[in-house]
């Protein structure tokens, strides 16, 4: 079972400051090209090319990483909406992908990680998204201190068992929950249009 959950931007609760000689460094395929050398070029290059081929929308892809001496220690992604996640909005993006080092785990990374991305889209979500296994109590804990709210619940296809083929479909929509979502809206569906994806 997969929880989806969801914030407008700019109502991400306040986190503590970053660590001492935290560094953040921000990835950009429609800014900065082909990935930087780092632990994640491999994965970041696969996400580069389905930038250059039009599946994402390059312009609103990023990768936020924080490093101590030298190390990453936290990472995620920004990713706008394409097929594998037909739930959201053309103008909604999505955080995921968020990992931290386990010997930094509890000190807040994830959350000051998930604050910078929240004020980089901003300017131009209407609604960020936050999609976790519901027995992962770790991850969901995460999006319901951060301000998150709970829409529904739904699952994960894998055609073929290939799960990295599937997509994540939002089948149970809380009404409760989507009477008090970010947008506002009384309706029971979450999202605020039905644009085809981008």
């Amino acid at each position: 079972m997969i929880s989806f959950f969801a914030l407008r931007p700019n109502r991400l609760r306040a986190v503590d400051a970053l660590p001492h000689g935290a560094e953040l460094r921000l990835w950009q395929p429609d800014h900065d090209g082909f990935p930087p050398p780092g632990p994640m070029r491999r994965r970041n290059a696969a996400w580069w090319l389905l930038t250059r081929i039009g599946v994402l929308d390059r312009r609103h892809f990023s990768e936020l990483t924080m490093w101590i001496e030298g190390r990453m220690v936290q990472r995620l992604i920004l990713t706008p909406r394409w097929w594998r996640f037909p739930f959201m909005s053309a103008d909604d993006l999505q955080i995921g992908d968020v990992w931290t080092a386990p010997e930094w785990r509890g000190r807040g990374l994830a959350r000051a990680g998930m604050a910078k991305a929240e004020h980089l889209a901003s300017g131009s979500a209407q609604r960020l998204w936050y999609v976790s296994d519901a027995a992962n109590q770790t991850s969901v804990r995460l999006a319901e201190t951060c301000g998150f709210r709970l829409v529904g619940r739904g699952t994960r296809t894998a055609p073929f068992g290939i799960h990295a083929a599937g997509r994540f479909q939002l089948t149970d929509i809380s009404l409760s929950a989507a009477r008090s979502s970010p947008s506002g809206s009384h309706r029971t569906d979450p999202r605020p249009d039905r644009s085809p994806a981008g």
